[in-house]
Protein backbone atom coordinates (compact mmCIF):
# COMPACT_ATOMS: atom_id res chain seq x y z
CA UNK A 1 0.00 0.00 0.00
CA UNK A 2 1.46 3.26 -1.05
CA UNK A 3 2.18 6.17 1.25
CA UNK A 4 0.28 9.43 0.70
CA UNK A 5 1.77 12.60 2.09
CA UNK A 6 -0.53 15.47 2.91
CA UNK A 7 0.20 19.03 4.06
CA UNK A 8 -2.04 21.59 5.58
CA UNK A 9 -2.80 24.86 3.77
CA UNK A 10 -0.93 26.83 6.42
CA UNK A 11 2.22 24.76 5.94
CA UNK A 12 2.03 25.10 2.19
CA UNK A 13 1.83 28.88 2.49
CA UNK A 14 4.81 28.93 4.82
CA UNK A 15 6.83 26.76 2.45
CA UNK A 16 5.99 29.00 -0.47
CA UNK A 17 7.10 32.04 1.53
CA UNK A 18 10.46 30.45 2.35
CA UNK A 19 11.03 29.63 -1.33
CA UNK A 20 10.19 33.18 -2.42
CA UNK A 21 12.50 34.58 0.25
CA UNK A 22 15.33 32.40 -0.98
CA UNK A 23 14.74 33.52 -4.58
CA UNK A 24 14.71 37.16 -3.54
CA UNK A 25 17.94 36.79 -1.58
CA UNK A 26 19.62 35.20 -4.60
CA UNK A 27 18.46 38.00 -6.90
CA UNK A 28 19.62 40.66 -4.44
CA UNK A 29 23.01 39.00 -4.08
CA UNK A 30 23.41 38.80 -7.86
CA UNK A 31 22.42 42.42 -8.24
CA UNK A 32 24.91 43.48 -5.56
CA UNK A 33 27.67 41.61 -7.38
CA UNK A 34 26.69 43.27 -10.69
CA UNK A 35 26.72 46.74 -9.14
CA UNK A 36 30.10 46.10 -7.55
CA UNK A 37 31.48 44.78 -10.83
CA UNK A 38 30.15 47.81 -12.74
CA UNK A 39 31.66 50.12 -10.15
CA UNK A 40 34.99 48.36 -10.55
CA UNK A 41 34.85 48.89 -14.32
CA UNK A 42 33.98 52.58 -13.84
CA UNK A 43 36.88 52.95 -11.42
CA UNK A 44 39.19 51.29 -13.93
CA UNK A 45 38.03 53.72 -16.67
CA UNK A 46 38.79 56.72 -14.44
CA UNK A 47 42.36 55.48 -14.13
CA UNK A 48 42.89 55.80 -17.88
CA UNK A 49 41.00 59.08 -18.44
CA UNK A 50 41.94 61.77 -15.93
CA UNK A 51 40.28 65.13 -15.75
CA UNK A 52 42.28 67.81 -17.55
CA UNK A 53 42.80 70.62 -15.04
CA UNK A 54 43.35 73.95 -16.77
CA UNK A 55 44.34 77.16 -15.03
CA UNK A 56 43.03 80.11 -17.04
CA UNK A 57 44.48 83.57 -16.39
CA UNK A 58 42.63 86.37 -18.18
CA UNK A 59 42.52 90.18 -17.77
CA UNK A 60 39.05 90.63 -16.27
CA UNK A 61 40.27 93.54 -14.16
CA UNK A 62 37.75 92.90 -11.40
CA UNK A 63 39.73 95.10 -9.00
CA UNK A 64 40.19 98.01 -11.43
CA UNK A 65 38.90 101.33 -10.11
CA UNK A 66 36.02 102.76 -12.12
CA UNK A 67 35.70 106.28 -13.45
CA UNK A 68 33.12 108.75 -12.11
CA UNK A 69 29.72 107.40 -13.07
CA UNK A 70 30.72 103.78 -12.62
CA UNK A 71 32.34 103.31 -16.02
CA UNK A 72 35.53 101.35 -16.62
CA UNK A 73 38.55 102.99 -18.24
CA UNK A 74 38.58 102.34 -21.97
CA UNK A 75 41.56 99.98 -21.87
CA UNK A 76 40.17 97.98 -18.95
CA UNK A 77 36.80 97.67 -20.67
CA UNK A 78 38.35 96.38 -23.88
CA UNK A 79 40.52 93.90 -21.97
CA UNK A 80 37.46 92.58 -20.18
CA UNK A 81 35.69 92.08 -23.50
CA UNK A 82 38.68 90.11 -24.81
CA UNK A 83 38.81 88.07 -21.59
CA UNK A 84 35.14 87.12 -21.82
CA UNK A 85 35.45 86.27 -25.51
CA UNK A 86 38.45 84.06 -24.75
CA UNK A 87 36.64 82.39 -21.86
CA UNK A 88 33.64 81.58 -24.04
CA UNK A 89 35.93 79.84 -26.50
CA UNK A 90 37.55 77.81 -23.73
CA UNK A 91 34.16 76.83 -22.31
CA UNK A 92 32.99 75.67 -25.73
CA UNK A 93 36.13 73.55 -26.14
CA UNK A 94 35.74 72.04 -22.66
CA UNK A 95 32.17 70.97 -23.49
CA UNK A 96 33.30 69.34 -26.72
CA UNK A 97 36.16 67.50 -25.01
CA UNK A 98 33.86 66.31 -22.24
CA UNK A 99 31.34 65.00 -24.77
CA UNK A 100 34.18 63.20 -26.56
CA UNK A 101 35.34 61.51 -23.34
CA UNK A 102 37.85 63.88 -21.71
CA UNK A 103 36.50 65.77 -18.69
CA UNK A 104 37.90 69.29 -18.34
CA UNK A 105 37.99 71.46 -15.24
CA UNK A 106 38.58 75.19 -15.83
CA UNK A 107 39.96 77.22 -12.94
CA UNK A 108 39.42 80.78 -14.16
CA UNK A 109 41.22 83.59 -12.33
CA UNK A 110 41.93 87.26 -12.89
CA UNK A 111 45.45 87.96 -14.13
CA UNK A 112 45.25 91.64 -13.16
CA UNK A 113 46.58 92.32 -9.64
CA UNK A 114 44.35 94.07 -7.13
CA UNK A 115 44.74 97.71 -6.11
CA UNK A 116 47.51 96.72 -3.68
CA UNK A 117 49.47 94.86 -6.35
CA UNK A 118 48.59 91.42 -4.95
CA UNK A 119 48.24 88.60 -7.49
CA UNK A 120 44.87 86.88 -7.86
CA UNK A 121 46.49 83.45 -8.29
CA UNK A 122 49.02 81.54 -6.21
CA UNK A 123 51.43 78.63 -6.42
CA UNK A 124 48.77 76.13 -5.38
CA UNK A 125 46.60 77.08 -8.36
CA UNK A 126 49.53 76.33 -10.68
CA UNK A 127 50.53 73.13 -8.86
CA UNK A 128 47.01 71.67 -9.15
CA UNK A 129 46.81 72.32 -12.89
CA UNK A 130 47.98 70.26 -15.86
CA UNK A 131 47.97 73.22 -18.21
CA UNK A 132 48.19 77.01 -17.82
CA UNK A 133 46.47 79.23 -20.40
CA UNK A 134 47.46 82.91 -20.29
CA UNK A 135 48.07 85.54 -19.07
CA UNK A 136 47.43 87.74 -22.09
CA UNK A 137 49.17 90.95 -21.02
CA UNK A 138 52.94 91.09 -21.33
CA UNK A 139 53.58 92.52 -17.87
CA UNK A 140 51.51 89.77 -16.26
CA UNK A 141 53.20 87.06 -18.31
CA UNK A 142 56.54 88.18 -16.90
CA UNK A 143 55.22 87.71 -13.35
CA UNK A 144 53.64 84.29 -13.99
CA UNK A 145 56.47 82.71 -16.01
CA UNK A 146 58.89 81.93 -13.10
CA UNK A 147 56.11 80.27 -11.11
CA UNK A 148 54.90 78.17 -14.05
CA UNK A 149 58.44 77.03 -14.86
CA UNK A 150 59.08 76.15 -11.21
CA UNK A 151 56.27 73.59 -11.30
CA UNK A 152 57.07 72.38 -14.82
CA UNK A 153 53.57 72.94 -16.19
CA UNK A 154 52.73 73.23 -19.87
CA UNK A 155 52.21 76.89 -20.74
CA UNK A 156 49.98 78.05 -23.60
CA UNK A 157 50.44 81.67 -24.69
CA UNK A 158 47.45 83.12 -26.54
CA UNK A 159 49.18 86.39 -27.41
CA UNK A 160 52.51 87.11 -29.08
CA UNK A 161 55.18 87.61 -26.45
CA UNK A 162 58.86 88.65 -26.42
CA UNK A 163 61.45 85.99 -27.09
CA UNK A 164 62.51 85.85 -23.43
CA UNK A 165 59.02 84.62 -22.47
CA UNK A 166 58.78 82.11 -25.32
CA UNK A 167 62.26 80.57 -25.44
CA UNK A 168 61.86 78.67 -22.18
CA UNK A 169 61.72 75.05 -23.28
CA UNK A 170 59.48 72.47 -24.92
CA UNK A 171 56.64 73.01 -22.42
CA UNK A 172 55.89 76.43 -23.94
CA UNK A 173 53.53 76.82 -26.89
CA UNK A 174 52.73 80.16 -28.48
CA UNK A 175 49.33 79.61 -30.04
CA UNK A 176 48.94 82.89 -31.93
CA UNK A 177 50.51 82.31 -35.34
CA UNK A 178 54.05 83.63 -35.74
CA UNK A 179 54.18 86.74 -37.93
CA UNK A 180 57.83 86.00 -38.74
CA UNK A 181 56.66 82.76 -40.35
CA UNK A 182 54.06 84.74 -42.31
CA UNK A 183 56.72 87.16 -43.62
CA UNK A 184 58.94 84.26 -44.72
CA UNK A 185 55.96 82.55 -46.37
CA UNK A 186 55.24 85.72 -48.36
CA UNK A 187 58.90 85.96 -49.38
CA UNK A 188 58.84 82.36 -50.66
CA UNK A 189 55.72 83.09 -52.69
CA UNK A 190 57.04 86.31 -54.23
CA UNK A 191 60.42 84.76 -55.03
CA UNK A 192 58.66 81.85 -56.74
CA UNK A 193 56.07 83.71 -58.81
CA UNK A 194 57.69 87.12 -59.38
CA UNK A 195 61.40 86.42 -59.39
CA UNK A 196 61.94 88.30 -62.68
CA UNK A 197 59.63 91.24 -61.85
CA UNK A 198 60.53 94.45 -60.08
CA UNK A 199 59.90 93.66 -56.41
CA UNK A 200 59.81 96.59 -53.97
CA UNK A 201 59.61 96.41 -50.19
CA UNK A 202 58.36 99.41 -48.22
CA UNK A 203 60.57 99.59 -45.12
CA UNK A 204 58.92 101.56 -42.33
CA UNK A 205 61.49 100.69 -39.65
CA UNK A 206 58.75 100.89 -37.01
CA UNK A 207 57.36 98.13 -34.80
CA UNK A 208 57.38 95.69 -37.72
CA UNK A 209 61.08 96.13 -38.53
CA UNK A 210 61.80 92.50 -37.64
CA UNK A 211 59.21 91.30 -40.18
CA UNK A 212 60.72 93.55 -42.87
CA UNK A 213 64.20 92.20 -42.16
CA UNK A 214 62.94 88.61 -42.26
CA UNK A 215 61.22 89.16 -45.63
CA UNK A 216 64.30 90.80 -47.14
CA UNK A 217 66.66 88.08 -45.92
CA UNK A 218 64.46 85.23 -47.15
CA UNK A 219 63.73 86.80 -50.56
CA UNK A 220 67.36 87.71 -51.28
CA UNK A 221 68.58 84.27 -50.22
CA UNK A 222 66.16 82.59 -52.62
CA UNK A 223 67.16 84.91 -55.45
CA UNK A 224 70.88 84.29 -54.95
CA UNK A 225 70.29 80.53 -55.20
CA UNK A 226 69.29 81.12 -58.85
CA UNK A 227 72.54 82.84 -59.81
CA UNK A 228 74.25 80.22 -61.96
CA UNK A 229 75.87 82.60 -64.46
CA UNK A 230 76.85 86.29 -64.08
CA UNK A 231 73.83 87.54 -66.03
CA UNK A 232 71.46 85.84 -63.56
CA UNK A 233 72.13 88.55 -60.98
CA UNK A 234 70.35 90.96 -63.32
CA UNK A 235 67.56 88.59 -64.29
CA UNK A 236 66.88 87.52 -60.69
CA UNK A 237 67.41 90.86 -59.01
CA UNK A 238 67.57 91.41 -55.29
CA UNK A 239 64.92 93.26 -53.37
CA UNK A 240 64.47 96.97 -54.05
CA UNK A 241 63.98 98.49 -50.60
CA UNK A 242 62.21 101.85 -50.33
CA UNK A 243 62.57 103.94 -47.20
CA UNK A 244 59.13 104.80 -45.85
CA UNK A 245 57.63 105.38 -42.41
CA UNK A 246 54.41 104.72 -40.53
CA UNK A 247 52.70 107.67 -42.26
CA UNK A 248 54.03 107.81 -45.81
CA UNK A 249 55.40 105.67 -48.65
CA UNK A 250 58.52 107.75 -49.12
CA UNK A 251 59.74 108.11 -52.73
CA UNK A 252 57.85 105.09 -54.05
CA UNK A 253 56.76 107.00 -57.16
CA UNK A 254 60.40 107.28 -58.29
CA UNK A 255 60.71 103.48 -58.36
CA UNK A 256 57.46 102.68 -60.19
CA UNK A 257 57.60 102.17 -63.95
CA UNK A 258 54.76 101.58 -66.44
CA UNK A 259 57.08 99.42 -68.59
CA UNK A 260 57.38 96.54 -66.10
CA UNK A 261 55.30 94.80 -63.48
CA UNK A 262 55.59 96.52 -60.10
CA UNK A 263 55.36 94.09 -57.20
CA UNK A 264 54.84 96.12 -54.03
CA UNK A 265 55.27 94.43 -50.64
CA UNK A 266 54.70 95.75 -47.15
CA UNK A 267 54.68 93.65 -44.01
CA UNK A 268 53.77 96.58 -41.74
CA UNK A 269 50.57 96.06 -39.75
CA UNK A 270 48.04 98.25 -37.98
CA UNK A 271 50.73 100.54 -36.60
CA UNK A 272 51.18 101.81 -40.18
CA UNK A 273 47.55 102.54 -41.08
CA UNK A 274 48.44 105.97 -42.40
CA UNK A 275 51.10 104.46 -44.65
CA UNK A 276 48.54 102.02 -46.09
CA UNK A 277 46.15 104.90 -46.82
CA UNK A 278 48.97 106.79 -48.54
CA UNK A 279 49.92 103.68 -50.53
CA UNK A 280 46.37 103.27 -51.79
CA UNK A 281 46.40 106.89 -53.00
CA UNK A 282 49.84 106.47 -54.61
CA UNK A 283 48.84 103.38 -56.57
CA UNK A 284 45.64 105.05 -57.76
CA UNK A 285 47.62 108.03 -59.06
CA UNK A 286 49.84 105.67 -61.07
CA UNK A 287 46.92 103.95 -62.77
CA UNK A 288 48.90 103.47 -66.02
CA UNK A 289 51.26 101.05 -64.22
CA UNK A 290 50.67 97.40 -63.45
CA UNK A 291 50.73 96.51 -59.74
CA UNK A 292 50.64 93.33 -57.70
CA UNK A 293 50.34 93.90 -53.96
CA UNK A 294 51.41 91.66 -51.06
CA UNK A 295 50.59 92.75 -47.54
CA UNK A 296 50.51 92.13 -43.81
CA UNK A 297 47.53 90.03 -42.57
CA UNK A 298 46.06 92.98 -40.67
CA UNK A 299 45.36 94.83 -43.90
CA UNK A 300 42.32 92.55 -44.31
CA UNK A 301 40.75 94.29 -41.27
CA UNK A 302 41.35 97.87 -42.46
CA UNK A 303 38.01 99.11 -43.79
CA UNK A 304 39.32 102.07 -45.81
CA UNK A 305 40.92 99.86 -48.49
CA UNK A 306 38.41 99.57 -51.33
CA UNK A 307 37.42 96.09 -52.50
CA UNK A 308 37.58 96.84 -56.23
CA UNK A 309 41.11 98.19 -55.83
CA UNK A 310 42.23 95.14 -53.83
CA UNK A 311 40.96 92.95 -56.63
CA UNK A 312 42.58 95.11 -59.32
CA UNK A 313 45.96 94.88 -57.59
CA UNK A 314 45.58 91.11 -56.94
CA UNK A 315 46.10 91.74 -53.23
CA UNK A 316 47.54 88.63 -51.57
CA UNK A 317 48.26 88.10 -47.89
CA UNK A 318 48.59 85.30 -45.32
CA UNK A 319 45.64 84.68 -43.00
CA UNK A 320 45.25 82.50 -39.94
CA UNK A 321 42.62 81.57 -37.35
CA UNK A 322 39.86 81.63 -39.97
CA UNK A 323 36.75 79.52 -39.28
CA UNK A 324 36.35 76.75 -41.86
CA UNK A 325 32.67 77.34 -42.59
CA UNK A 326 32.74 75.06 -45.63
CA UNK A 327 33.48 72.00 -43.47
CA UNK A 328 30.20 70.46 -42.26
CA UNK A 329 32.06 68.59 -39.48
CA UNK A 330 32.35 71.90 -37.63
CA UNK A 331 28.75 73.06 -37.99
CA UNK A 332 27.27 71.42 -34.87
CA UNK A 333 29.82 72.97 -32.50
CA UNK A 334 29.54 76.37 -34.18
CA UNK A 335 25.75 76.23 -34.03
CA UNK A 336 25.89 75.36 -30.32
CA UNK A 337 28.12 78.37 -29.67
CA UNK A 338 25.80 80.62 -31.65
CA UNK A 339 22.75 79.47 -29.69
CA UNK A 340 24.49 79.96 -26.35
CA UNK A 341 26.18 83.30 -27.07
CA UNK A 342 23.75 84.77 -29.62
CA UNK A 343 26.71 85.57 -31.86
CA UNK A 344 29.32 83.84 -33.99
CA UNK A 345 32.72 83.18 -32.41
CA UNK A 346 35.20 85.99 -32.93
CA UNK A 347 38.96 85.65 -33.31
CA UNK A 348 39.86 85.42 -29.61
CA UNK A 349 37.19 82.79 -29.00
CA UNK A 350 38.33 80.77 -32.02
CA UNK A 351 41.98 80.91 -30.95
CA UNK A 352 41.25 79.87 -27.35
CA UNK A 353 38.87 77.11 -28.46
CA UNK A 354 41.35 75.57 -30.87
CA UNK A 355 44.22 75.89 -28.37
CA UNK A 356 42.37 73.84 -25.74
CA UNK A 357 41.25 71.25 -28.30
CA UNK A 358 44.85 70.95 -29.47
CA UNK A 359 46.00 70.35 -25.89
CA UNK A 360 43.39 67.62 -25.46
CA UNK A 361 44.20 65.94 -28.77
CA UNK A 362 47.91 65.87 -27.98
CA UNK A 363 47.14 63.96 -24.80
CA UNK A 364 44.45 61.70 -26.28
CA UNK A 365 44.69 61.49 -30.11
CA UNK A 366 41.61 59.25 -30.26
CA UNK A 367 39.27 62.11 -29.32
CA UNK A 368 36.77 62.95 -32.08
CA UNK A 369 36.80 66.75 -31.96
CA UNK A 370 37.42 69.31 -34.69
CA UNK A 371 39.03 72.76 -34.42
CA UNK A 372 37.01 75.64 -35.82
CA UNK A 373 39.93 77.01 -37.83
CA UNK A 374 42.66 75.13 -39.64
CA UNK A 375 44.68 72.74 -37.45
CA UNK A 376 47.68 74.27 -35.74
CA UNK A 377 51.11 73.54 -37.21
CA UNK A 378 53.91 73.56 -34.66
CA UNK A 379 57.51 74.54 -35.32
CA UNK A 380 60.15 74.00 -32.64
CA UNK A 381 62.69 76.69 -31.87
CA UNK A 382 66.28 75.66 -32.51
CA UNK A 383 67.41 77.51 -29.38
CA UNK A 384 65.12 76.06 -26.71
CA UNK A 385 62.65 73.72 -28.38
CA UNK A 386 59.73 76.04 -27.59
CA UNK A 387 56.87 75.54 -30.05
CA UNK A 388 55.23 78.25 -32.15
CA UNK A 389 52.18 77.99 -34.35
CA UNK A 390 53.01 78.60 -38.03
CA UNK A 391 49.60 77.80 -39.47
CA UNK A 392 49.12 80.37 -42.25
CA UNK A 393 47.18 80.10 -45.49
CA UNK A 394 47.68 82.41 -48.45
CA UNK A 395 44.57 84.23 -49.67
CA UNK A 396 43.90 86.56 -52.59
CA UNK A 397 41.05 89.04 -52.83
CA UNK A 398 39.01 87.86 -55.79
CA UNK A 399 35.31 88.13 -56.63
CA UNK A 400 35.01 90.52 -53.67
CA UNK A 401 36.05 87.86 -51.13
CA UNK A 402 39.17 86.23 -49.75
CA UNK A 403 39.85 83.12 -51.79
CA UNK A 404 42.50 80.42 -51.19
CA UNK A 405 45.41 81.19 -53.46
CA UNK A 406 45.38 77.67 -54.90
CA UNK A 407 41.82 78.17 -56.15
CA UNK A 408 42.62 81.48 -57.89
CA UNK A 409 43.73 81.68 -61.47
CA UNK A 410 47.33 82.61 -62.29
CA UNK A 411 48.30 86.23 -62.67
CA UNK A 412 48.53 86.84 -66.43
CA UNK A 413 52.02 87.63 -67.73
CA UNK A 414 52.92 91.27 -68.06
CA UNK A 415 52.75 92.66 -71.60
CA UNK A 416 54.70 95.93 -72.02
CA UNK A 417 53.08 98.68 -74.06
CA UNK A 418 54.03 102.10 -75.35
CA UNK A 419 52.37 105.35 -74.40
CA UNK A 420 51.31 108.32 -76.48
CA UNK A 421 50.43 111.91 -75.77
CA UNK A 422 47.00 113.39 -76.44
CA UNK A 423 48.39 114.54 -79.80
CA UNK A 424 49.18 110.90 -80.67
CA UNK A 425 52.90 111.48 -80.27
CA UNK A 426 55.00 108.59 -78.95
CA UNK A 427 56.39 109.17 -75.49
CA UNK A 428 60.10 108.21 -75.59
CA UNK A 429 60.86 104.99 -73.79
CA UNK A 430 63.69 105.11 -71.22
CA UNK A 431 66.83 103.39 -72.39
CA UNK A 432 66.50 100.74 -69.73
CA UNK A 433 63.29 99.45 -71.34
CA UNK A 434 63.92 100.07 -75.04
CA UNK A 435 64.83 96.42 -75.63
CA UNK A 436 61.20 95.55 -74.90
CA UNK A 437 60.18 97.22 -78.19
CA UNK A 438 62.52 95.85 -80.89
CA UNK A 439 60.51 97.34 -83.76
CA UNK A 440 60.91 100.90 -82.52
CA UNK A 441 64.39 100.38 -81.03
CA UNK A 442 66.15 97.67 -83.08
CA UNK A 443 69.59 98.53 -81.69
CA UNK A 444 68.63 98.25 -78.04
CA UNK A 445 70.02 95.36 -75.99
CA UNK A 446 68.67 93.77 -72.86
CA UNK A 447 70.52 94.83 -69.68
CA UNK A 448 72.09 91.40 -69.23
CA UNK A 449 73.38 91.36 -72.82
CA UNK A 450 75.44 94.52 -72.75
CA UNK A 451 79.14 93.88 -73.49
Amino acid sequence: MGMITTTSPVFRRALTGVALLAMGWGMLQGRTQAVAQGGAYAQADSVFIDTLDVLVLLPFGLQVDTLPGGFLPRKAGRLREIALETLHGLEAASRELADAGLPVRLNVLDEVPDSLGKLQFNNLDIAKSDLVVGPLMRENVGVAVPRIDRFGREHVLLTEQPERYVERGMAVRQVVASELAAAELLADLVATRHDTDHVMLLVTGASDAALEAAFEAEFNALQREKWLIPQDSVRYALLDTIRADARSVGRLADHVSPYERNVVVSVAGRSARSMWAALQTELQMNDSSDFVLFAHPELAEMPFVEGNLMEKWRLTLPLTNQIQWQDSMRWDALEDFRLRMATEPQKYAVLAHDALLDAGLRRHPWLHVNPWAEPMVWKASEASGALSNVSWSLKRFEDLQWMPLDSCGPVPPFVPRMFYTEGDTLIPVPEKYQHLFPEEYPEALAPNKHP
